[in-house]
């Protein structure tokens, strides 16, 4: 998200995380926070939502679903309910799981599976499941595609159940036995306080969205309620479990891999993926800051770490800096090195109006911005630390035109 000046100078500006740590940190942050404390004194809780069930119409049967997250209270299905629509949503949020009776001939043609041996599809953000009768397991996202590794066996839960799958995103899909009813996962019980985690469940299998470092999973039986322990951490993995290719969509591969983490992190605006472009971006660095841009003129900004896109911010998540030549929508900061820091910038030009774009620091050493298709961005090395300063306030910026004279200055705050 883009940084103002901060009211509170020895904090350093938020950052994203780069992508393979984003994914290591999900569980153990699932995991850690019923551990944590809140300024008052009071332990940190998921937001509660709801719990649903509802039957999925297909053809020659119906597929039950049942979904929970926090709070336990069951809504009653729909009744006389005569639809044929695929998909229901179950949840809302970035934790939302649908399913779609059987899959798409596409996607069944790209999973390698005969499409009447497709169970249903579940769909999740960024991501879509098929699940077949014989319980092999394709996961399709933007840019790859991931199958169960055979011969890799279930993992035996103490209960009624048994972990089947974990995908290249991290989802885990288990099964239920028979005689277990409702099923609910929370984190943090070995801690007291506990903070309940969505899971959803289709027919014998339960699926958990996100999952945490340690869970417990509550099965209700006729002779009452049944836990189980999980420590992740002791499972195969998706890399032991799964095996996965790259599938690039058509064009940039540093667009599809961020639009890929924002839409897994449940990120709406991103709509149709294959309608962005890349624009500017900074030069070749273990950190790039890459602008991209739809065919509405929507714009985005996603830090590419070690070649690989993370998620990225949308404009109009802080106000813009700039006039009506320029607006500068995002601005973060990478520290490192606990003496001198790198200030990334990025946002939009007037094409026809401005040709070229300086920034100068506070110390007077000038950034000239990479510009393409109304975009800029720029990257600022050897600033001060991050805690020493607010990002961009002293900043000058200079707007030149196509005959390369400067037309504007403009103090940033």
């Amino acid at each position: 998200m883009n940084q103002p000046e901060m009211t509170l100078p020895d904090l350093p500006p938020r950052r994203p995380l780069p992508p393979d740590v984003r994914q290591r940190l999900r569980r153990r942050v699932l995991g850690g926070a019923a551990g944590q404390t809140s300024p008052g004194g009071g332990a940190l809780r998921a937001p509660l939502a709801t719990a649903a069930a509802v039957a999925v119409l297909a053809a020659g049967g119906v597929i039950v679903v049942q979904s929970t997250q926090g709070d336990m209270t069951a809504v009653t299905p729909p009744s006389g309910s005569t639809t044929s629509s695929a998909l229901r949503s179950i949840i809302s949020g970035w934790s939302t799981v649908e399913v779609e009776p059987n899959a798409t001939g596409q996607d069944a043609a790209r999973c390698e599976f005969a499409r009447s041996d497709v169970r249903f599809t579940l769909h999740l953000a960024g991501a879509r499941i098929l699940v077949t009768g014989d319980d092999r397991f394709c996961e399709l996202t933007h840019t790859a595609i991931t199958h169960d590794r055979p011969g890799v066996g279930p993992v035996p839960l103490d209960g009624p159940a048994s972990l089947l799958w974990e995908s290249g995103s991290g989802v885990l899909i288990g099964r239920r036995a028979a005689v277990a009813g409702r099923v609910e996962v929370a984190t943090g019980a070995r801690t007291g306080a506990v903070v309940p985690l969505a899971v959803t469940v289709v027919e014998d299998l339960f699926v958990i969205p996100q999952s945490a470092v340690w869970m417990t999973l509550t099965f209700t039986t006729p002779a009452g309620p049944v836990r189980a322990e999980v420590d992740a951490q002791a499972l195969p993995g998706h890399e032991a479990w799964s095996v996965r290719r790259e599938a690039m969509p058509p064009g940039d591969p540093h667009v599809a891999q961020c639009l890929e983490a924002s839409m897994r992190d449940g990120e709406d605006w991103v709509g149709d993926p294959l309608r962005w472009r890349p624009g500017a971006a900074t030069a070749p660095a273990v950190d790039v800051l890459l602008a991209m841009y739809d065919d509405t003129g929507k714009t985005a900004y996603c830090q590419v770490y070690h070649g690989r896109g993370s998620s990225a911010d949308v404009e109009g998540g802080t106000p813009p800096q700039g006039t009506a030549l320029f607006r500068l929508r995002h601005w973060t900061g990478r520290g490192g090195d606990p003496a001198k820091s790198v200030t990334l910038l990025g946002g939009t030009v007037d094409a026809a109006k401005v040709g070229g774009l300086q920034v100068v620091d506070v110390a007077g050493r000038t950034a000239t911005a990479v510009l393409k298709d109304g975009t800029f961005a720029v990257r600022l090395d050897d600033q001060p630390p991050l805690t020493a300063r607010s990002l961009t306030k002293g900043f000058q910026v200079r707007v030149l035109d196509h005959d390369d004279r400067v037309v504007e200055t403009v103090t940033l705050e």
